[in-house]
């Protein structure tokens, strides 16, 4: 049986409550080997940076440490003392408009976070402390962004963590976010938070409701929405996901106070912290992220119709394979290594959707009278989807607006991305009849991740040899070898990542490591008769 087909399928009531020490060892260093890209551009462009959009996130930060909370109206800082970078770059720019703190728009999340290092570069009277420690944020966020897209992939698919370390490869793949996660932007801080927002009400679904489950669910909503506004469609998703799947298990009117209770809790506690900022953009712009008003001053021209932009796979296609293929790189036909990729897995996905209906068909009626309510996967996935869809539509309309499409704005579905591509190419593997499915899993999972890291690594060369070219690698006279340090060790837990499922196999006598339902070795789902048996 599939492995897309288990993913279908109800979690086994056996699964392991956590990853094993071994798979979390690999999604770390997965994720260390992202971050360590996104690192070095954020120590080697202190003194060459993007005026246009680092210079008003920055300024967010300078305003609230002031205490002040910025709007789209205010200028940036133009003080050539304390922040000469800033005020430098906001008089190279012709307009007036283009001297704004037109990032104001967002929650304030990330710039409070910047407050600190505009204290300390105040302290130290060194102005590059504040460039580099809000850029040094963004980087390490996007690394926890990739680990916690592992996680996510593990409560889809908790026995198969091969799963969760193509997803986790996947995810950090990817050179051009990473690239972009190394300067001074609020995405990677935000899509992390609503990672961990989705990571929490998923294992909750599967674990149980605590005490302690609720309120990092709680928290984690609050961080993704008081940092961007897609964090807000999250809230809403994983706490209308929470109330639905938690009622059509217990349907009696207790379980009916008890979902709506904890729906409140989960979407009420991140509403009453932070929904005062979006009241506060619809009356001074008229609407909830000040996208209008926006769009007015900066005189975007509309392109498109909203439905044109959605009904146009070019566009679409296109902005899909940039993720993977840099500027420098575009009509090289890289693109046509991430558009078979992604057909393979596409094709594991639907193998997989037809061997599920075909065993639904054939055992229908094994289990009279089991409730029919949804599995964490399939709550997973359609809570990911939903969420994807609605960023998509977002997006379509932006772009019909005149707005500029960036790779970064992608960054929010890559935890569907990552997890969909992995179990549909898995899906491929375990049709392949050779040896035993645990262990294919794990080979095919190590080799098609090296194969994504080393292509990451590549483009993101050529990336570092492109600002080199342009002479805009200045890097800090204090950190120097820092940043080369830093690429050489997340090359180094590149390569552990890969090579650890293959080297520290569990032994078969039930030693540490051993349990068949942790790590990677859990027996395939084709051995579960249990989990796909168990209704959708």
């Amino acid at each position: 049986m599939s492995h897309a087909t288990a993913v279908l399928a109800s979690e086994s009531t056996d699964a392991p409550a956590r990853p094993s020490a071994r798979l979390v060892a690999v999604l770390a260093l997965l994720a260390a080997f992202a971050a360590s890209m996104s690192l070095y551009f954020a120590t080697t462009h202190a003194l060459s940076y993007h005026a246009r959009d680092e210079g008003p996130n920055a300024s967010y930060a300078i305003s609230l440490h002031a205490g002040d909370l910025p709007t789209i109206d205010s200028p940036v800082a133009l003080d050539r003392d304390r922040f000469p970078q800033i005020a430098r770059g906001a008089n190279r720019e012709e307009l007036d408009r283009h001297r704004m703190i037109w990032t104001a728009n967002h929650p304030p999340l990330y710039y409070l976070l910047g407050v600190p290092w505009v204290a300390l570069a105040d302290a130290l009277d060194n102005p590059q402390v504040l460039i580099t420690g809000m850029r040094v944020m963004s980087a390490l966020a996007y690394g926890a962004l990739v680990f916690l897209v592992g996680l996510i992939a593990f409560e889809v698919t908790p026995r198969r963590p091969a799963a969760a370390m193509l997803a986790t490869a996947i995810t950090a793949s990817p050179a051009v976010l990473a690239v972009a996660a190394g300067f001074i932007m609020n995405d990677s801080v935000a899509v992390a938070a609503s990672s961990l927002t989705v990571l929490a009400t998923l294992r909750i679904l599967r674990l149980g409701v605590t005490r302690n489950r609720m309120i990092v669910m709680a928290v984690a909503g609050t961080l993704a929405a008081a940092t961007k506004a897609p964090g807000v469609i999250t809230v809403i998703m994983c706490g209308a996901a929470l109330g639905v799947t938690l009622l059509l298990r217990d349907r009696t009117w207790k379980g009916f106070l008890r979902a709506t209770w904890l729906t409140a809790i989960a979407t009420g506690v991140p509403g009453l912290a932070i929904g005062w900022f979006y009241v506060r953009n619809i009356v001074l712009y008229g609407d909830p992220t000040a996208s209008s008003a926006l769009l007015e001053r900066y005189q975007r021209v509309q392109v498109d119709t909203w439905f044109e932009v959605m009904t146009a796979p070019r566009f679409w296609h296109g902005w899909y394979d940039h993720l993977w293929v840099p500027l420098p790189l575009r009509g090289t036909g890289l693109h046509w290594v991430i558009d078979t990729i992604t057909l393979v897995a596409l094709l594991g996905l639907a193998l997989g959707v037809v061997a599920r209906l075909r065993d639904h068909g054939r055992e229908h009626g094994l289990v009279v009278g089991a409730p029919r309510t949804p599995s964490v996967a399939t709550v997973g996935l359609l809570v990911l989807i939903a969420h994807a869809f609605v960023i998509i539509v977002n997006l379509a309309q932006f772009r019909s607006g005149g707005g500029n499409p960036h790779e970064r704005y992608l960054m929010t579905i890559m935890p569907l991305v990552a997890i969909v591509l992995s179990v549909g190419l898995l899906a491929i593997v375990d049709a392949v009849p050779w040896g035993e499915v645990r262990r294919r899993e794990e080979i095919a999972a190590a080799i098609v991740s090296a194969f994504l890291l080393g292509m990451a690594a590549a483009t993101f060369a050529v990336s570092v040899r492109t600002q080199i070219r342009v002479g805009a690698d200045v890097m800090l006279p204090e950190l120097r070898l820092v940043p080369y340090a830093v690429l050489v060790a997340g090359g180094l837990c590149a390569l552990a990542a890969v090579a650890l499922p293959l080297v520290w196999r569990p032994r078969a006598d039930g030693g540490v490591g051993v349990e068949p339902l942790r790590g990677f070795s859990g027996p395939g789902f084709a051995d579960v008769e249990g989990t796909l048996r168990a209704p959708l």
